[in-house]
């Protein structure tokens, strides 16, 4: 054997050595790093796949994340920080609009679960005009809902006054202090809010049918480095809703675990009541496209973006119909 070949066998060698040092350790599982808005009522259905082992199932492990908002996450993800995030489309669309490289690879969520919620002294809506209205920035989810509630319901932006009044149970508190007329927010304040003297004027999924709630968002260069891993993600998640749905205790007490909520807090019963009764969520994470040009069309209205989109543009549908071939109950 000359030295040329012997060189380069060694060469292989130490290769194939560096290749079998750096792999992932015998029985180490791939894993998920996925974002969601912090915990609330709704953590039941967002973490059950994570916490009862529908990762395991399919063999990776789901690591989730929580933010206090929905523009970090999104941060991350174009970071590489995050391989997906749930959160509403309004958040999204503005940065796909530019170019950045967001997909909508899967709607868990669609049904708006957002409510319009008003002080004792406000009768209907009606009432409302010439009154304070609180919401969060402009061009937000509880913004751009509660004009469109609004405008369903026969006012418009010049019949009331908005108030930029922080987060959601802020904005709560001051319509029951009588601070605010009304304010928009989780339907998960319902019971709350009804309890203490409050009302509801309006229901998302009633005034705004067509405005897109929450979706997951990739990128395609996620997609396109982890597609198999992004499937099983999909595929453990979608029975990990099917089973939620059919198991309403187990739904809420994993809530309540999660989001650290008191036993008798009603929020996790009635944000799975909701969505058994109107139908919010669909387990098999199908991508409504009419709505997301809803409400890609209804930035626009709002000044949001500049001009319209095909939204087809910003979708992979891919992954998940990849998903639902992978689901193993």
């Amino acid at each position: 054997m000359n030295g040329k070949i012997a060189r380069t066998l060694l060469s292989l060698a130490v290769t194939a050595l560096l290749a079998t040092a750096l792999a992932k350790p015998a029985g180490a599982a791939d894993k998920w790093r996925h974002g969601v808005v912090v915990a609330k009522g709704d953590s039941g259905f967002l973490f059950m796949a994570s916490r009862k082992g529908f990762d395991k199932k399919y063999d990776f492990d789901i690591e989730m994340k929580q933010f206090t908002s929905g523009v970090t996450p999104l941060k991350a993800l174009l970071a590489g920080e995050l391989d997906s995030f749930e959160v509403s489309p309004v958040v999204a669309l503005p940065a796909m609009n530019k170019g950045a490289d967001v997909k909508v690879i899967a709607c868990a969520w669609p049904g708006m679960t957002y409510s319009l919620y008003a002080s004792g002294m406000i009768a209907s809506v009606a009432d409302l005009k010439g009154k304070v209205i609180g919401v969060s920035g402009a061009g937000s989810l509880p913004d751009l809902f509660t004009r469109e509630a609004l405008k369903a319901a026969g006012l418009g932006d010049h019949d009331v006054e908005y108030a930029v009044v922080g987060s959601s149970s802020s904005r709560v508190k001051a319509v029951l202090g009588g601070v605010l007329a009304a304010a928009a927010s989780s339907s998960e304040f319902e019971p709350m809010v009804v309890e203490q003297g409050g009302k509801v004027l309006l229901r998302g999924v009633e005034s705004t049918p067509d405005f897109l709630h929450v979706c997951i968002m990739s990128t395609a260069k996620t997609i396109a480095a982890k597609r198999d891993l992004m499937a099983r993600f999909l595929a453990a998640n979608m029975e990990a809703y099917a089973y939620a749905l059919a198991h309403r205790d187990e739904v809420i007490a994993l809530s309540r675990d999660v989001a650290h909520l008191k036993p008798d807090d009603p929020a996790p019963a009635f944000v799975f009541d909701e969505a058994v009764r109107y139908k919010t969520i669909t387990p098999d994470f199908a991508i409504p496209k009419a709505k997301l040009q809803w409400t890609e069309d209804m930035l626009v209205t709002h000044g949001v973006l500049p001009a319209s989109r095909d939204v087809s543009a910003f979708i992979d549908d891919s992954v998940r119909v990849d998903a639902a071939k992978k689901l193993r109950h």
